[in-house]
């Protein structure tokens, strides 16, 4: 006796309707798009058409918190604290990016004459991203994506010094309470693997570009909350990651069998092709 469908999401109902409209009953549907058919209907010539992803389309919602920065103080470094971030997964494919920090700074910049100082100040990002490995195991991901990011802080210039060849002398001036802002982009390339249970940890590759950023008399701000010194283009990020499972049901794996019986229903083309 053949084993009535089971259905477990609205994509999988899409599915098996086509399949009975041609008078094809699925013997399980499941996951988001994949389903397995009986083996005495492999050979007939009816066209299904499937969805290209394997998993749910809201699949998981992943906060983290970025240690890059907060890792470098340790080793001396005097600018950056630390930033978190929520995502949220559709399909295990696309991703929804946001994120939020704090930046700092307290630093004499090699070959400068001034110390620069940011008090305590915010910084957003807003962007998404693009996982590779969208039907593979979902413990393990390589993503690419861009975001955007804002901060409006302010900076002070201390200890200047300014001297004067012809007098000899020379005069320390403090410049305080400087309001600025910065818009800048950030091209990412990230790898995520699973440590243990639902806790995870990620690596990030970051080329960052910046579209705008106020001046005044003083010149433009050394330092970027959120996005680092000016003239650093290129910095990385370490976080550690928890990932709540939005999906219901159980998700399957795409076997060879039902691949090759989907591909003979479809004339010969492949899985959601």
């Amino acid at each position: 006796e053949q084993k009535k469908s089971t259905i477990q999401t609205v994509e999988g109902k899409k599915a098996a309707k086509e399949l009975l409209d041609k008078n094809i009953e699925p013997s399980l549907v499941f996951g988001d798009s994949i389903f397995e058919m009986p083996d005495e209907i492999a050979a007939r010539e009816d066209t299904v058409k499937l969805p290209n992803n394997k998993y749910p389309r809201i699949y998981s919602l992943t906060f983290g918190v970025d240690l890059w920065d907060t890792l470098l103080r340790l080793f001396g470094q005097k600018y950056g604290i630390t930033g978190f971030s929520a995502e949220m997964s559709f399909h295990n494919r696309y991703n929804a990016i946001a994120e939020i920090g704090l930046g700092y700074a307290n630093y004499t910049p090699d070959g400068y004459n001034y110390t620069y100082k940011v008090p305590l100040s915010i910084y957003g990002k807003l962007g998404g991203s693009y996982n590779f490995l969208y039907n593979s195991d979902p413990d393990y991901r390589f993503t690419a994506g861009f975001v955007m990011g804002f901060s409006p802080f302010k900076y002070s210039l201390k200890n200047v010094s300014l001297g004067s060849d012809y007098w000899g002398e020379s005069q320390v001036i403090n410049v305080d309470g400087i309001s600025s802002n910065a818009l800048w982009g950030e091209i990412i390339l990230g790898l995520r693997v699973k440590i243990v249970k639902n806790i995870s940890m990620g690596w990030n590759f970051r080329y960052r570009f910046i579209f705008n950023s106020s001046k005044d008399i003083h010149g433009e701000p050394w330092y970027i909350p959120g996005f680092g010194p000016r003239t650093q283009r290129i910095n990385g990020a370490f976080s550690v990651l928890y990932t709540l499972p939005l999906h219901k049901g159980v998700v399957y794996d795409i076997d060879s069998k039902t691949k090759a019986i989907v591909k003979s229903l479809n004339n010969g083309n492949d899985l959601g092709q």
